[in-house]
């Protein structure tokens, strides 16, 4: 019994880590998105 409860311990701990690395890299990507998209309407506007 101790041995099971340690395996689904061990399972939460790897999906909580695997949602931690998707959702950052998600963040980090719409935040690159979001400042490329800055970028080009305020800096590279036509004079």
């Amino acid at each position: 019994m101790y041995d099971a409860s340690q395996f689904a311990t061990a399972m939460l701990a790897v999906v909580f880590t695997a949602a931690l690395l998707i959702t950052g890299q998600l963040f980090i990507e719409q935040r690159a998105q979001s400042e490329a998209v800055y970028a080009i309407n305020h800096l590279l506007r036509p004079q």
